[in-house]
């Protein structure tokens, strides 16, 4: 193993001696390591171990610079090229929104990528590369920390964050139960640092074997947790329905062939009765289920809604929860600032929803908080001039028309079922903020219940991804979780992140199955992401010191 260290150590001596006649080529070889790992990691979960060496190439480029460093420049845009080509080979789907959305995502998630390399390429000049590695993983996961949980950053892309790389592996990271996705973030770094430590500036046995336990050690508790892991809490019987009517074709009014509401209803219905025994108590509709909008102060009233309290009357020891497309109408006093003005003294506000109905007397109703970017809202809209603001409003005034105006909710929601099932209802985009949802743990939620619309995205990548993030959070906060997707994979996932049944993409179908309501709160759901909290002020208090000691040399 020495001797096999030692050729490590002569071969990049001779690459270092190669390198100040030909910095460029393999320059050009790192870029395409590293943005291939990183591609691969999201494009199979199962490879989510490349994880564990994307980040090496990138520090051999900082590495480059101390051999040439007249190649300042095209290193540092190499760098940048390296993160742009990880994003844009791994969110290329937002261009089915609009290119500009993809285009100006990818750019804005290089730029903040790029700041804790760059952040680790000037500690190290400054202060040395230990210190530097300290600032590497704090500067880095201070930025997904953002990303999740500061509420005042607007523009969140929490989709990349190390820790979901191992959303399919649940086998090798149920310790998130203690640290949140933020834990498997801080392991990918702290094992890149090893490699790159072991390969480029210091190769012995000792090293080795630190990064060897580094990638095993995790892996060995985890398997340990996750074979051993019982089920907790009430069996509850639930069924998740998977209509699959198309966003572009068949769901709404304006569509080439679409589908009346009232049939989209009855297919609903019909799919739920197919699988419905006397022992369900939860069924759970899509995101945008009723995709008529709907007035939330008179929803019993409308005619397309009658055959759904019908079915509920019949089936009397029921509760469905299913998203729903709904609006409130608001006089001068009481408008938001998302609602919009559409006569004199009435304005309208609205909500991506879910309801929760028992009868035509109970009726909760969720709004969604976290809103997508772009095609919700427009982020720190509030800070547009006037003019501009009122003229976007008007031009998005057509309540049928893609919405980036959605009203904001404002309450963490758990929908009481019976004395023993309490359940949290998360809406698409929400479920990739992990703390967030422990709100509702906090609260009292003993399951999760996840509506979500993946045909927007058509025939892309994103209904696998999101389906494998969701087994992150029941991992988390072990709670049983109840997807219901309108075209993606509709399924249902245990405690430990397994897949206890799930659909086929595009299939018109329901699912029925047997979860555990857990009323036991995990660390993670108790404290958020505390991990973060602490990289945070270890990042700020490292910028302090090093500030100050720049402060002192200079003077």
């Amino acid at each position: 193993m020495a001797h096999h260290l030692l050729s490590i150590q002569y071969t990049l001596a001779m690459d270092r001696m190669a390198l100040k006649r030909f910095p460029k080529r393999y320059v050009f070889l790192l870029v395409t390591l590293s943005s291939t790992c990183f591609y691969l990691s999201w494009c199979s979960f199962w490879l989510g171990g490349l994880l564990f060496v994307a980040i090496v190439p990138i520090l051999g480029i900082f590495r480059l610079l101390t051999i040439a460093p007249k190649q300042k420049y095209f290193c540092l845009f190499s760098v940048v090229c390296t993160l742009f080509l990880w994003n844009t080979l791994t969110i290329w789907w937002i261009y089915k929104a609009t290119f500009p959305a993809f285009l100006f995502t990818a750019c804005y998630n290089t730029f903040c990528l790029a700041l804790p390399c760059f952040f680790y390429y000037c500690i190290r000049k400054w202060a040395g590369l230990y210190i530097a590695y300290l600032g590497l993983v704090t500067s880095w996961l201070t930025l997904e920390y953002a990303h999740l949980s500061w509420e005042y950053w607007e523009l969140t892309f929490p989709w990349l964050n190390l820790g979901n790389g191992f959303a399919a592996l649940p086998q090798w990271i149920q310790w998130y139960e203690y640290t949140g996705i933020l834990g498997g973030s801080l392991w990918v770094l702290i094992v890149n640092i090893l490699l790159y430590h072991l390969l480029f500036e210091k190769a012995n046995f000792m090293l080795f074997n630190g990064w060897c336990w580094g990638i095993l050690l995790p892996i060995a508790i985890s398997l340990t947790i996750y074979y051993r892991y019982k089920e907790k809490g009430s069996n509850v019987e639930v069924v998740a329905v998977q209509p699959n009517f198309d966003n572009y074709t068949e769901k709404d009014c304006d569509a080439p062939c679409f589908v009346p509401y009232p049939r989209q209803i009855d297919r609903l219905l019909t799919l739920s009765k197919q699988q419905l025994t006397p022992a369900t108590s939860l069924v759970v509709w899509p995101e945008s289920a009723i995709s008529h909008w709907l007035d939330e102060v008179k929803v019993g009233d409308y005619l397309l809604m009658q055959p759904i309290f019908q079915f509920l009357d019949t089936y009397t020891a029921l509760n469905l929860v299913t998203g729903i497309s709904s609006y409130c109408v608001y006089g001068p006093a009481q408008a938001t600032k998302t609602a919009r003005q559409i006569s004199r003294g009435v304005y309208v506000d609205c909500f991506n929803s879910v309801f929760h109905l028992k009868n035509r007397a109970k009726i909760d109703i969720y709004h969604k908080q976290k809103r997508l970017p772009g095609g919700e809202y427009i982020p720190y809209f509030h800070l547009l001039p006037l003019p501009l603001s009122a003229w976007l409003k008007q031009k998005f005034l057509d309540i049928g028309n893609i919405n980036p105006f959605f009203g904001k909710g404002n309450e963490t929601k758990v929908f009481k079922i019976d004395e023993h099932i309490n359940v949290a209802p998360i809406i698409c985009y929400e479920l990739l903020y992990g703390a967030f949802v422990g709100r509702s743990a906090q609260k009292g939620a003993n399951l999760f219940a996840v509506a979500t619309n993946d045909g927007w995205w058509g025939n892309t990548p994103i209904y696998h991804d999101f389906f494998q993030y969701t087994r992150l959070l029941a991992i988390a906060h072990r709670r049983s979780v109840v997807r219901a997707a309108s075209t993606g994979i509709s399924g249902l996932i245990s405690q430990r992140g397994a897949v206890i049944a799930a659909t086929n993409r595009l299939a018109v179908a329901a699912i029925r199955g047997v979860v555990y309501a857990n009323n036991q709160l995990t660390v993670y759901s108790l404290y958020g992401d505390y991990i973060g909290r602490i990289a945070a002020w270890t990042c700020f208090i490292l910028c302090c010191m090093v500030w100050m000691v720049r402060y002192k040399t200079n003077r």
